[in-house]
């Protein structure tokens, strides 16, 4: 279907859901672990990762390095996250979760989890499956398209 006008745009609908979804997880994130949600993303970043630079967290959350600082600073001071210096680059650093950001960790994915799955169950099984091939085909599409853009500006 072409759009036909500006809410039927495939990004504004899929901002539309993305929206919603964070303002769920927000509002539970914020009651259940006192969690804004660029904090549960370091979190969750962190509890999968292990281990990450500043600057690689800056670009998964999307945010700027000194908001992503900023943030960090927060975490460290309420506990959740240390940082240690890269020893491959002394300049760097590198966080990872304290066993108390890994206690939240540990409590709030499994949240994340059930809130993922109450959303899916507007689909059925095979319609899930397809959104999922559909979502991982645009996103891959969609990076093509913007590493093509910048190689040909430069």
């Amino acid at each position: 279907m072409t759009a036909k006008n500006f809410k039927d745009l495939l990004t504004y609908r899929i901002n539309v859901l993305a929206n919603l979804s964070s303002k769920i997880a927000s509002h539970l994130n914020q009651v259940e672990f006192q969690l804004a949600p660029r904090e549960w993303r370091i979190i969750g970043l962190l509890g999968q990762l292990e281990q990450v630079s500043l600057q690689r967290l800056a670009v998964e959350v999307d945010v700027d390095k000194s908001q992503a600082s900023r943030m960090v600073a927060s975490l460290i001071d309420r506990g959740y996250l240390r940082r240690v210096i890269d020893a491959k680059d002394a300049r760097g650093i590198l966080l990872f979760l304290t066993p108390k950001g890994q206690s939240i960790y540990e409590r709030a994915f499994p949240s994340a989890v059930e809130r993922n799955e109450a959303l899916f169950k507007a689909l059925s099984q095979q319609e899930r499956v397809m959104f999922e091939r559909c979502l991982d085909k645009l996103t891959l599409h969609a990076k093509e398209q913007l590493e093509s853009m910048r190689e040909s500006v430069s």
